[in-house]
Parts: C-alpha cells; sequence; structure tokens
C-alpha cells in the first residue's frame, strides 16, 4: 500500500502529522503531502500538522479545538494546560468564546490555525505540571488570569461548584500546597468538609 494510500483511507476528521510517517523518505513524504493538499484531501493546520477535512455544504467543518490539542499532546508524549481567557473558559469562569486559544505545554511550542481560532501553545515551566489533579492546574491559571483584585463573588460560587463537581480527594491536599498563597486561602474554604 503506498502513503497516498494510507493517508486517504484515514477517516475523514483525522488530524494527521507529518513526521509520523518516518519509515519513509522526508522528500518523497513532502511531495505526497502536496499533492494530497493541492487535490483537498488534506488541510494544512500548521507546520507539520493535517487534517482530512469533513465536507458539508456550507464549507468545511474544522475540528474542535480540544481534538486538535489532544492529537498534539498524544503525538508529542506532552500535557498540555489551558492558560489565561482559555482556562477561565475551560472552567466556565467566562462565557466569552476565545478567538485565541492559549496553552502552556512541556512539548513543542507552536502555532496552529483552527478555522478562524489560533491556537498557540507556549513552553511551560515545570511547576505548572507539578499538579496531580486535573482541576487545580486549571484553576490556578484561570486565577492567574483573572487576578487577586478582580475575584467576584461570583467567580468563587462557580469555583465552589467546579469543586464539588470534580472532587479529587487524592490530590487536593498536594494541589493546594501548589497554590500561590492568595490562590489557597480562596480555594481552600470553598472544599466541603475542609
Amino acid at each position: 500500500m503506498t502513503l497516498k494510500d494510507r493517508i486517504t483511507r484515514h477517516k475523514d476528521g483525522s488530524i494527521l502529522f507529518r513526521d509520523s510517517f518516518m519509515e519513509y523518505d522526508d522528500e518523497y513524504v513532502g511531495n505526497v503531502f502536496a499533492d494530497l493538499l493541492k487535490d483537498g484531501t488534506l488541510v494544512r493546520l500548521s507546520h507539520g500538522v493535517y487534517y482530512k477535512p469533513v465536507h458539508t455544504r456550507l464549507g468545511i467543518l474544522y475540528p474542535a479545538v480540544s481534538e486538535v490539542i489532544t492529537a498534539i499532546a498524544k503525538r508529542d508524549h506532552a500535557t498540555i494546560l489551558p492558560t489565561g481567557n482559555t482556562a477561565m473558559y475551560h472552567l466556565g469562569l467566562t462565557t466569552q468564546v476565545p478567538m485565541n486559544y492559549e496553552y502552556l505545554t512541556n512539548g513543542a511550542a507552536r502555532q496552529v490555525t483552527v478555522g478562524k481560532h489560533a491556537i498557540t501553545l507556549k513552553h511551560g515551566v515545570a511547576n505548572n505540571f507539578a499538579f496531580r489533579g486535573k482541576l487545580m492546574p486549571v484553576l490556578h491559571q484561570a486565577l492567574r488570569a483573572i487576578g487577586q483584585e478582580n475575584v467576584t463573588d461570583e467567580h468563587k460560587g462557580q469555583i465552589a461548584a467546579l469543586i464539588v463537581r470534580t472532587p479529587e480527594p487524592r490530590t487536593i491536599k498536594h494541589d493546594l500546597k501548589l497554590l500561590p498563597v492568595w490562590e489557597r486561602s480562596l480555594v481552600k474554604p470553598l472544599i466541603p468538609n475542609n
């Protein structure tokens, strides 16, 4: 089976990486991908990141940002963490959909475009990935974006609800210690049976 056949057999909506085909010569892979871009079989999302589009009568249906992030994390064996407004949106602390999604990664930094959305992956320091649970690292990033002086009672209510919906009894004590003092003093009283 040729490389072109292998790629075209992927289902519509698949995210593909050029370097996933290391068994082939680089120039050959480049030529095959170029041909598939020309005939519309693939769409380039970023350098080395491609998408086998889903076509609708309204045009191309691009993948969700979360699908692209998950595929990149899996391929790079990396941890990816939403930051800034992306973290706030992810947790429901804002309803405003970001036009530009920002993530920290312990993998390679890169920029990816999905439809009209830009995704920026910035290399983050190890401390950002020292949390054991899933809620606290994202909450930490969201609180950093909000800022201590801008936290409202509504935010506190939303955070309390998140903690109830996402109980992490095995990791919460460890993760609280990693929060800056102001974040810890805000979050700790919101934990049930604290």
